[in-house]
């Protein structure tokens, strides 16, 4: 599906959602008060009447094709759910404004409710990025839809006050809704009659439920409204009292907590092994290659490489952090890992631990000659900066090396080209 296409369809959708809430929010009105006799009321209905009928015909066209397409068990399984949402659409296609009969009939233009439903779930499943707000505010949205069909029938309920027009019969009505679900009861409104009694007795049953959830419910998203900082302050939590039980000098300590600090602002505490180790392996190496893709592009060292082979690496590199005078590694050290830089700058340092023999920046790599010649370290590699690295450790190298004939040529050719210098 084009762009474009998706773009018309939700806007579709959006009108449909907008027509279906007039709807709700009209027909509870309308039984109570009356259906208006103003010209402009008339073609508000006849326009939402028709978009819904238009919708029908859509979703029924959709349902025969694919219908045509599927097979016979699969038609089996599939159609039976598919017409009943039809079906449950019919009714608020008829034009209920342009025929004569009972004012009753106009509810059945609530069947669209259930369409409401369904669609505003699909909103939140395709938004997750904004599950937690978009949660909060259809709660919100529910509480004042059920707050004006309550309002309505207590309206039909009660008896006017002399003088009292539509819009203050029913500004009465809501405001006793409003204290009675929010279990405030001033008490100056009251029932006169049984009927009222009942009524009122339903209502606050209904608020104390209402009440409780929408207050767990609150709670609970303030309190998950940033999972990433609860996730990096219990970690703390813990990583302290662990340092303070192997009694670690308070020196150390410091730059422990540095480390996280700087870890924090970096990545907000994400720990992406983790995140992508609970997704299957289709979707963690589309993953892994999007998120380092832009690092993969700027790699000279991967230029020219298949795009296998930049599949096979994304999810081999492991993102690692070095503070300013960190060494990555030291000469003489065996060498398990190969070394990208993503961000920062290194140095490269002689076996006296002062003479710096090269400076290397984003887009480099090294530690490559003690993987190919299987010898340990040569040199110090320390972070001149704050440095995000990537490393590929050494069973994966030699994995790739084998696998990638070509690419292991490229790789002795630039390991050469270096130790010539």
């Amino acid at each position: 599906m084009s762009n474009g296409q998706r773009s018309r369809d939700r806007l579709w959708e959006m009108l449909l959602t907008a027509a279906t809430i007039w709807s709700v929010i009209e027909v509870p009105w309308q039984l109570e008060f009356g259906v208006s006799q103003r010209i402009s009321t008339k073609v508000v209905q006849c326009l939402l009447t028709a978009l819904f009928a238009i919708d029908l015909l859509l979703r029924w066209r959709h349902l025969w094709s694919s219908r045509r397409v599927t097979t016979t068990n699969a038609r089996r399984e599939d159609c039976p759910e598919s017409l009943w949402w039809l079906l449950s659409d019919v009714p608020a296609a008829i034009p209920f404004a342009l025929l004569p009969g009972p004012i009753g009939l106009v509810a059945l233009r609530m069947s669209r409710l259930a369409r409401l439903i369904q669609t505003l779930k699909l909103w939140r499943q395709r938004d997750i990025h904004n599950a937690g707000l978009l949660r909060l505010i259809f709660f919100v949205f529910w509480m004042l839809m059920i707050s004006h069909w309550v309002a309505c029938g207590w309206a039909a309920l009660r008896d006017r006050l002399p003088g009292d027009k539509d819009g203050m019969h029913y500004l009465r009505a809501l405001y006793w809704t409003i204290t009675t679900l929010a279990t405030v009861g001033y008490g100056d409104i009251t029932p006169a009659n049984g009927t009222q009694m009942l009524y009122a007795i339903m209502a606050m049953l209904f608020g104390v439920g209402l009440y409780g959830y929408g207050i767990g419910n609150v709670a609970h998203m303030l309190a998950n409204i940033d999972q990433a900082q609860a996730h990096y302050h219990a970690s703390l939590d813990r990583l302290s009292n662990f340092l303070r039980y192997r009694k670690i000098p308070m020196e150390l300590q410091q730059q422990i907590f540095d480390y996280y600090s700087i870890l924090w602002e970096r990545n907000l505490g994400y720990d992406e092994a983790v995140i992508l180790r609970e997704l299957p392996e289709v979707l963690r190496v589309e993953i892994a290659v999007a998120m380092k893709r832009e690092f993969i592009e700027k790699v000279p060292f991967f230029q020219g490489a298949s795009p296998q082979l930049l599949r096979e690496i994304a999810v081999e590199l492991h993102p690692i952090l070095f503070r300013p005078g960190d060494d990555v590694f030291r000469k003489g050290e065996i060498g398990r890992h190969i070394y990208f830089i993503s961000k920062g700058t290194v140095e490269v340092i002689a076996g006296d631990g002062k003479t710096v023999l090269a400076t290397l920046t984003e887009g480099s790599f090294f530690g490559e000659m003690a993987l190919l010649h299987k010898r340990p370290r040569s040199a110090t590699v320390r972070a001149v900066e704050f440095c995000d690295l990537y490393a590929l450790d050494k069973a994966t190298f030699e994995n790739i090396i084998a696998c990638f004939p070509d690419f292991a040529a490229h790789i002795k050719n630039e390991a050469e080209r270096r130790a010539a210098h």
